[in-house]
């Protein structure tokens, strides 16, 4: 797998990696065109195999992908030939080089102040920001490594995906956006942060997090509602555990089967939920995108592999690193509400890129610094 996506990034092919939650087998696909073809939608792609990967913002410059499965393996049956046929193909796309504008302690503190103060002001319950952490280095090298070491993460969405010259990301996501297959649709809500290593034993929800997760669970299953009006199963809210801090969770489940064009009204109202964005959603959009420093692009969109069925399984964008020719990434954010302390939001997100931020140590020596 790591030679095939080394290959894919040297040759400057679109592909993908990926491994779905609790499962041992990983996924790889290649589009042996430099065709760059933009993702329209459920219907438009009906009967197609590949993956597909959106923005946060659909009315941003950053358009969504759909890369076409045509050559695939797992890592269990490795296809010797389709590797001579990868080193075979080669792309002439410019390289993606890094600009750093991180947000520093203070900085962030000044943008949650700025932000809490907007949430108490305008009434608005609830809105989320992120910040980036760029770690200069040979990614093109690193990156595959760095995959192989993401297995560990057994209960998250894996995925590398690159498309030459547009985007390439690379993530442990704990987040389904909305799994679709024969026996119906799942999805979830996640919200609400706290550390394992200082949790209690089970873990202990304060008034902000319960209030936070909430928000999340009746925005989804509002939406839900209009599109599952015979059957609509919630289970929750429980504690599920994401590399080393615990989030809030509730699921949702219906075995009811709903048309591609519906899909796509479904897909388009639920995205992006409170639990990347904020409610209400349109004015959340608009205060993000003021306050925050950095474009999010692909961070906290979705992503994730499309069958020639119609089946998908879709993850929001999250423990996430952005990978440039020079440099890697990271994206982390939290939700922000009227109760939220400042410097606690700071720390949750210092928790949460240790995720990412624990596996590069382990590829090097201990250190984040290359």
């Amino acid at each position: 797998m790591a030679e095939a996506q080394a290959i894919c990034l040297r040759n400057n092919i679109p592909f993908y990696s990926y491994r779905l939650p609790g499962s041992r087998e990983v996924v790889f696909g290649a589009q042996l065109t430099n065709n760059i073809r933009l993702f329209k939608g459920f219907e438009k792609h009906r009967g197609e195999k590949g993956f597909i990967i959106t923005p946060f913002n659909p009315a941003s410059w950053s358009f969504p992908f759909f890369i076409q499965a045509d050559l695939t393996f797992t890592d269990y049956l490795t296809d010797q030939e389709a590797i001579v046929n990868l080193r075979n193909t080669v792309f002439n796309t410019p390289g993606r080089i890094f600009t750093k504008q991180d947000c520093e302690h203070f900085e962030y503190l000044d943008e949650l102040r700025t932000l809490i103060a907007t949430l108490k002001r305008e009434g608005m319950r609830k809105a989320v920001l992120s910040r980036t952490i760029t770690i200069p280095c040979d990614s093109l090298r690193i990156a595959p490594v760095l995959f192989e070491q993401m297995r560990q993460y057994h209960h998250a969405f894996l995925f590398f995906a690159a498309i030459p010259g547009k985007c390439a990301w690379m993530g442990a996501s704990p987040e389904t956006f909305l799994k679709y297959d024969r026996n119906g649709f799942f999805s979830m809500s996640l919200a609400g942060t706290q550390p394992v290593s200082t949790a209690q034993n089970p873990p202990q929800w304060g008034e902000k997090d319960i209030e936070e997760q909430q928000i999340v669970t009746d925005y989804i299953q509002n939406t839900l509602k209009q599109f599952f009006t015979r059957h609509l199963e919630t289970e929750g809210p429980i504690t599920l555990q994401a590399g080393n801090v615990f989030h809030l969770c509730t699921f949702f489940r219906s075995d009811e089967q709903i048309p591609p064009d519906r899909i796509d009204e479904l897909v388009t109202q639920l995205h992006p939920t409170p639990a990347v964005c904020g409610i209400p959603k349109k004015r959340a959009m608009q205060v993000i995108t003021e306050i925050e420093k950095q474009e999010r692009g692909y961070y906290a969109g979705y992503l994730g592999p499309l069958q020639a069925t119609g089946a998908f399984d879709l993850f929001v964008n999250l423990r996430t690193m952005e990978v440039f020719d020079d440099a890697l990434k990271l994206y982390v954010g939290g939700g922000i509400t009227p109760l939220s302390d400042p410097e606690t939001e700071w720390q949750e997100t210092c928790q949460k890129a240790d995720t990412l931020l624990n596996l590069i140590r382990q590829i090097n020596y201990g250190k984040t610094t290359f």
